[in-house]
C-alpha cells in the first residue's frame, strides 16, 4: 500500500536519484524534478502529500519555491532541505508555512527524518480530507442549507420535510434532546410559502404551567392581579408564520382543550376577553416523550394526539447516524473559528476516532459543546488533538480495566486540567475574574492552578 505521494526538487541528480530509491524502498510514491519552475507546474496538474525541496537552486531560492507554491497551494506540506551555513534562511521558510527543515546531508538513518516525513505526509492528508468534508458539507446544503447530513436515514427524513414542508398540515417531530428537531422544524418554515413570516420557536418544559395560558394565548389589561396592559401571545406574533412547540408533552391537561379548539378553529381568546381572533398560524411539535403511552395513561389528550399526529417525522440518535460526526465536527470548527477568532486547521485522525466510538448521549448538541470546547484549548494554526477533548469523551470510550482509586484519580486529573484551562482561556489569564466565575476564593483557585500544573501566563494575551 502506497505510503504516501513526495516530490523532490533539487538541482543535483545523484541527491534525486538517492532520494528517489531510499523513499521507494520505504513505500511512498516519489517524483524527482531538477527545475524548480517546472516543479510548480506539475505541482498544478498532481496532487502530492510532501514537497522535500532544496534551499539553494540556480534559478529559484527554496523560499521562493515556497512562496510561489502557497500561492495556489495550502494543503502539499512543505520541507527544506539545507546545509548548516543557511538555516537561517529555512528559519524563514518556516515562517512562510514550511513544514520544517532538514540538515544536508540527509542521514536517513536518523529515526527523526522518518518521523519528520511521517508526519509532514499525514498533515496534508489530514488537510485534504478536511477540504474534502468541507466540499461535501456545500453539497449537502444545496437544498437544506443548516442540515448538515450524508446519513441515508437523515436524507429521508430531509426528502419527507421537502414533501410536506408546503403545506399547511401540523406535524410531530420525535427525537431524543438534542437530536436537531428544532432545525427540523426551521426547514419545514424556510421551505414553505410562510418563509418570509414569522417563526416562533418554544419550548414548553420552560414555562410553568400556571402562565402558559397567558403565554400562548395572551391577556388583556386587568384581566388578573399584574396584568397592567394588553399582551400578544406567542401563537398571535407568529401570526402568518409558524409556531414551533417543543416538548408538547409538558402542555397540561386542562390547557390541552384550549390549545385543540385553536386547531380546529384557527382563533384564540385572550384571557379577559370575549372576543375571538383569528390567526393564520402553521404548527409544528416536537417532544421526545412517548406521547401514545401519555395517551394511554390519560395524561395527554386523544383528540390532540391524532390532531397534531396528522404527519411524524422521527430525527436519528447520534449514535445511529455516526457517519454524520466527521461532517458535524468540521462544521462546528469553522463556527467556532469564526467565533472565537480562531485559526484551529481541524481534527487528527486519533481524535476524531474517539468521537465516532462514543454514543453520544446529548446527541448534536453535546458534540458541539465538545468542540466549541476543544476550539478554546488548542492553539492557533493546530489541530484538535484527543488531549483538547472533554474527559467524559475520553474516559467513557478507553478501555478502563483500572483500579478504583487509580481510575477516580486519572478522571480528576484530566477534568480539573481541561476545567481550569477553560476558566483561563475566558478570562484571558486573570485568576481573579476566573475564581469569580468559578465561585471560589481566589487563593483556593491558585491552590489548584500549581496542583494541577496550569500556567495562568499562557492565557495572557499580552
Amino acid at each position: 500500500m502506497e505510503k504516501g505521494r513526495i516530490m523532490i526538487v533539487d538541482d543535483e541528480e545523484d541527491i534525486l536519484l538517492s532520494f528517489k530509491m531510499i523513499l521507494e524502498d520505504e513505500g511512498y510514491m516519489v517524483e524527482t524534478v531538477s527545475d524548480p519552475l517546472d516543479a510548480l507546474e506539475i505541482l498544478k496538474r498532481k496532487e502530492f502529500d510532501l514537497v522535500l525541496s532544496d534551499m539553494r537552486m540556480p534559478k529559484m531560492s527554496g523560499e521562493e519555491f515556497l512562496v510561489n507554491l502557497r500561492k495556489f497551494n495550502r494543503i502539499t506540506t512543505f520541507i527544506v532541505m539545507t546545509a548548516y551555513g543557511t538555516i537561517d534562511n529555512a528559519v524563514r521558510c518556516m515562517k512562510e508555512g514550511a513544514f520544517h527543515y532538514i540538515t544536508k546531508p540527509v542521514d536517513f538513518n536518523d529515526p527523526s527524518i522518518w518521523k519528520l516525513i511521517e508526519e509532514g505526509v499525514e498533515k496534508a492528508r489530514i488537510l485534504r480530507e478536511n477540504q474534502r468534508l468541507r466540499q461535501e458539507l456545500e453539497i449537502s446544503r444545496s437544498d437544506v442549507d443548516f442540515i448538515i447530513t450524508k446519513n441515508p436515514s437523515m436524507n429521508s427524513v430531509i426528502e419527507f420535510v421537502k414533501k410536506v414542508a408546503p403545506f399547511d398540515n401540523t406535524i410531530l417531530i420525535y427525537g431524543e434532546s438534542g437530536v436537531g428537531k428544532e432545525l427540523i422544524a426551521q426547514a419545514i418554515h424556510r421551505l414553505s410559502p410562510r418563509k418570509d413570516r414569522p417563526f416562533i420557536a418554544v419550548n414548553c418544559a420552560n414555562i410553568s404551567g400556571e402562565l402558559m395560558e397567558a403565554e400562548f394565548f395572551g391577556y388583556k389589561k386587568g384581566s388578573f392581579t399584574g396584568a397592567t396592559e394588553d399582551k400578544m401571545g406567542i401563537l398571535e406574533k407568529a401570526n402568518g408564520g409558524t409556531v414551533f412547540l417543543d416538548e408538547i408533552g409538558e402542555i397540561p391537561y386542562d390547557l390541552q382543550a384550549k390549545f385543540l379548539r385553536f386547531l380546529e378553529e384557527k382563533e384564540i381568546r385572550k384571557i379577559g376577553d370575549d372576543r375571538p381572533v383569528k390567526l393564520d398560524v402553521r404548527v409544528i411539535t416536537a417532544t421526545n416523550r412517548d406521547l401514545k403511552k401519555m395517551v394511554e395513561e390519560g395524561r395527554f389528550r386523544k383528540d390532540l394526539y391524532y390532531r397534531i399526529g396528522g404527519f411524524k417525522i422521527e430525527i436519528p440518535p447520534l449514535r445511529e447516524r455516526k457517519d454524520d460526526i466527521p461532517l458535524l465536527v468540521n462544521h462546528f470548527i469553522q463556527k467556532y473559528n469564526r467565533k472565537y477568532n480562531k485559526d484551529i486547521i481541524g481534527i487528527t485522525p486519533e481524535a476524531l476516532e474517539t468521537l465516532i466510538k462514543y454514543n453520544w448521549p446529548g446527541n448534536v448538541r453535546q458534540l458541539e459543546s465538545i468542540i466549541s470546547k476543544a476550539i478554546i484549548l488548542a492553539d492557533d494554526g493546530q489541530f484538535i488533538e484527543e488531549k483538547h477533548l472533554d474527559p467524559e469523551i475520553k474516559v467513557s470510550v478507553d478501555e478502563f480495566p483500572l483500579e478504583y482509586s487509580k481510575a477516580k484519580k486519572n478522571y480528576t486529573e484530566k477534568f480539573m486540567k481541561t476545567y481550569l484551562s477553560v476558566l483561563l482561556s475566558i478570562t484571558g489569564g486573570n485568576i481573579s475574574q476566573a475564581a469569580k466565575i468559578a465561585k471560589i476564593e481566589r487563593q483556593s483557585l491558585q491552590k489548584l492552578l500549581k496542583k494541577y500544573q496550569v500556567d495562568p501566563s499562557k492565557y495572557r494575551k499580552y
